[in-house]
């Protein structure tokens, strides 16, 4: 009994002493100090955190702006590049003036400038052009719109139906090409025979003497050139603008080119292949003239072939108009009614294995019968395009002015490489009498 009182007394003074003691409480609160430490780091990097998120989007957004300015400068700047390098001066579309290469460096030179252009908004009306002779593109002379318009705009079936030419130019039929250097004359020397000749000797013999005679011949020098003027609007506006113009332009120049080569007489420029300083005309060799029963165009050419071998020189084309060509292909024998030259389909004439080209700068009934290596084309300005924006009132119109030229000349090395003649005439030369 007593020794459960005592328990009981014991167990008092235990619950009584329940808590910490001072030394418990400092060290609780020495670790509370620390926890409360951590709670706050933590929760300040979680607010951290959650502010960060939730202000991502802004910060993409404010990149994603500063991104798009950048790229919208850039974009701008190279704009104005391409527009001031289509505007500056002296911008040249090169041609090279090999005459093997010449129409594919051509079509070169223009694929590379097409990049110039700005795309064309496909929403935008179609509108079709007439290029004459005098005036400015984009007047309203030079605008036509064909047919009624739908009510949604469409595309294009095609791009302008060009205006066909020649195939191939005169400089392309083996006219030896060269440039020629800035500051110096063009000219040819031609051997203008002598005194003299050589002989067999006997022993003792005296040898003949002999001279020679050279002509040097100044060959002008000439240019040919031709201009556009159009809005600066259109350039940007119409993909196929700049093309079309500088094919167009080009082709047109070196059509004037080839007839110029055939039969320029025009004073103070060089002499077409037709003149008597770079051809001979034909003359009936003496066992032919008055000789041939029903002569026809391919006899003519044949007699005047033997006048250039006769000549010691040797043909290596021959051009006639396309009715002559035609008019020869088609000449049948008189008994039978066959084609001379059999089926039209099925042979092309040639001279003695030179080539016959048709070729429309040629006049009708008038042919070229020679060996064009020994023509020499003379450049001393290459054909170029040149854009212009500071022409008369061009800056304040917002005009640019198209420039298309080259400074050319042309000269045989001599008169009897080319035989020049005419068929009727020369085909009554060679009719018996």
């Amino acid at each position: 009994m007593k020794q459960s009182f005592i328990n009981l007394h014991r167990d008092a003074d235990q619950k009584e002493k329940k808590g910490f003691s001072e030394q418990e409480t400092a060290e609780l609160k020495s670790h509370l100090g620390e926890i409360e430490k951590n709670i706050g780091t933590k929760m300040a990097d979680q607010v951290k955190t959650a502010v960060d998120k939730a202000l991502e989007p802004v910060s993409k957004g404010i990149d994603e702006l500063k991104q798009f300015r950048i790229d919208s400068e850039k974009a701008q700047k190279e704009a104005d590049e391409k527009l001031t390098e289509l505007l500056k001066k002296g911008n040249r579309i090169g041609v090279d003036g090999n005459a093997n290469s010449f129409g594919s460096e051509f079509q070169k030179s223009l694929e590379a400038n097409k990049e110039k252009l700005f795309a064309y908004k496909n929403n935008r009306q179609a509108v079709s052009f007439e290029m004459k002779a005098v005036g400015n593109i984009g007047a309203n002379s030079n605008i036509s719109v064909s047919g009624t318009p739908a009510f949604i705009p469409g595309g294009a079936l095609s791009e302008p139906g060009r205006k066909p030419y020649e195939i191939k130019h005169i400089r392309d039929l083996g006219l030896s090409v060269r440039n020629l250097p800035a500051g110096m004359d063009a000219y040819v020397i031609r051997d203008a025979g002598g005194e003299g000749a050589p002989t067999s000797v006997a022993a003792l013999g005296a040898k003949p003497q002999s001279d020679r005679d050279w002509v040097k011949t100044i060959v002008p020098i000439t240019k040919i050139a031709h201009y556009y003027k159009m809005p600066e609007e259109y350039l940007m506006d119409i993909p196929w603008l700049q093309s079309e113009v500088t094919g167009v332009g080009i082709e047109e120049l070196l059509a004037v080119e080839d007839s110029l080569f055939l039969t320029n007489t025009g004073a103070g420029e060089f002499k077409g292949l037709n003149q008597t300083f770079n051809s001979t005309a034909f003359s009936a060799p003496g066992s032919l003239a008055t000789a041939i029963e029903a002569a026809n165009n391919y006899d003519v050419l044949v007699a005047a072939w033997t006048q250039l071998r006769n000549l010691k020189s040797s043909p290596t084309a021959v051009i006639l108009h396309p009715n002559d060509y035609a008019k020869m292909i088609l000449t049948k024998e008189a008994s039978t009614n066959a084609y001379l030259f059999g089926a039209p389909n099925q042979s092309i004439p040639n001279l003695f294995g030179a080539p016959i080209v048709p070729h429309t700068a040629v006049t009708s009934d008038k042919y070229f019968l020679g060996d064009f290596s020994k023509v020499t084309v003379g450049v001393r300005a290459g054909l170029s395009v040149r854009f212009y924006d500071q022409n008369e009132d061009d800056a304040i119109k917002n005009m640019v002015t198209v420039v298309i030229e080259e400074r050319v000349t042309m000269a045989a090395d001599r008169a009897d490489r080319i035989i020049y003649g005419d068929f009727s005439s020369d085909a009554a030369a060679l009719e018996t009498a």
